[in-house]
């Protein structure tokens, strides 16, 4: 190996032993495993060890789009700005592979490429907005087909005085009127987005911003769009929670699932409909979050879960008749609980490290084209890697149910006519 030391090429001299974990290191970058790159760093291997063609670890891990991975290697050390032997920084070759959210990391990290540092492609700070926080790095951008990024922009929206409160990885569009509210729950969200990343070990996309429309504005329509929450400004009058005038705890779970779901939809994991980020949004509302009152919901919902899986099976693997198809999933939500309670407190810490193991699998699934085709291939690997959990036997267990170890639920179209209202293709 080689380096520059005053303009004089100097080369190290390393045993077998220190090369074979060189190139393991930038295998393993390259193909974004977590557990392995994190090992061999700690156990001493140089984050600045290059390839013949002068590309660092940190170069191949962005290169392949592995944002985890290269937020590891720059923790131990990396030089963000290394040029390989082309004169590509690691930003050159995020944006040259359209690695957009990667792209905007590295800037907030000050990276920079051929041509400087670069314009990120969305932004949540303006200069010369009084109502906005410019304390938000350049790392955590909003998605760029959010139709404001400013308080005045929101404002105009909405038709009234607005406030943006703002922090580093999630962002609250509301009215002024509501700011004193909003302010109390967008620290619990803030909580919680940093629990979710604790769990998944990953950002989302792009920064969380939580729209709170004017009553009656058919925005305000209460769901998520990748990283974009649009509810309506009941949700911050306090003095109708329960929740609050009883416990001094905001209702903010709604919020809370549909940010869990944006972090789902990063990881590209696919089961169940939407029940990985409801299940995951449950356990950590129910942490930075808790009360009697939310618990009780919580208990509820399981118990409504529980006792359509019993039908289920007492009906020979066939959906009750009763209730609508699109909640078919809910079927899968129980088997997520009862996996969960058998296996422990690191159960979707543990799915996660073997989801972001699969990351370029899961990405290249896109390559396939048709919708089902991808859902599928993101299917197979989703459950692959509950079953990879030591204990589970999660295919035996989908297997038993009469749950398809191929065909994702939404792919088979239950709400089409013609259901036959079974699980299995």
């Amino acid at each position: 190996m080689a380096s520059m030391l005053g303009g004089v090429m100097v080369y190290a001299v390393l045993c077998p032993a220190q090369e074979s974990d060189a190139q393991r290191l930038l295998d393993a970058a390259k193909n974004g495993n977590v557990s392995a790159v994190q090992q061999l760093l700690e156990k001493g291997i140089s984050p600045k060890t290059k390839d013949e063609a002068g590309r660092s670890p940190l170069h191949l891990a962005v290169a392949n789009g592995h944002q985890r991975t290269a937020e590891i290697i720059l923790q131990h050390g990396a030089e963000i700005n290394t040029a390989d032997n082309a004169g590509k920084t690691p930003l050159d070759l995020a944006e040259a592979g359209g690695h957009t959210a990667l792209a905007n990391f590295l800037r907030g990290k000050g990276g920079t490429g051929k041509h400087g540092p670069g314009t990120p492609l969305s932004g949540s700070a303006q200069p010369g907005s009084p109502s906005l926080s410019m304390s938000a790095p350049a790392s955590r951008m909003l998605k760029p087909s959010l139709p404001f990024k400013t308080a005045a922009e929101f404002e105009k929206k909405i038709g009234e005085p607005a406030t943006l409160l703002d922090s580093d990885n999630v962002c609250f569009f509301v009215p002024k009127r509501r700011e004193k509210e909003a302010r109390i729950i967008f620290g619990y969200l803030i909580k919680a987005y940093e629990a979710l990343y604790e769990i998944a070990g990953a950002h989302t996309n792009h920064k969380i911003a939580v729209c709170a429309f004017p009553k009656g504005n058919p925005e305000g329509w209460g769901g998520t769009s990748d990283c974009s929450i649009e509810y309506d400004d009941l949700n911050l009058d306090l003095t109708r929670q329960p929740e609050w005038t009883r416990y001094k705890v905001p209702h903010v779970s709604g919020y809370i699932e549909e940010i869990a779901h944006s972090f789902v939809g990063a990881t590209k994991a696919q089961f169940g409909w939407e029940m990985i980020g409801w299940s995951l949004g449950a356990n950590v509302s129910s942490k930075t979050a808790g009360n009697p009152l939310l618990a009780e919901e919580i208990q509820t919902a399981r118990k409504g879960q529980e006792q359509t899986f019993n039908q289920y099976i007492k009906n020979g693997f066939v959906f009750p008749d009763g209730l609508p198809a699109n909640q078919c999933d809910r079927i899968h939500a129980w088997i997520l609980y009862r996996c969960e309670s058998k296996y422990g407190p690191r159960f979707w810490s543990d799915f996660f490290r073997e989801i972001r193991s699969q990351e370029q699998a899961l990405s290249d699934a896109a390559r396939l084209g048709d919708a089902d085709k991808i859902r599928n291939a993101r299917y197979q690997i989703t459950i692959a890697c509950f079953d990879r959990l030591p204990g589970l036997q999660f295919k035996k267990t989908l297997k038993d149910a009469a749950i398809s170890l191929t065909t994702d639920v939404k792919s088979l179209h239950p709400e089409a006519p013609g259901w036959n209202r079974r699980l299995t293709e």
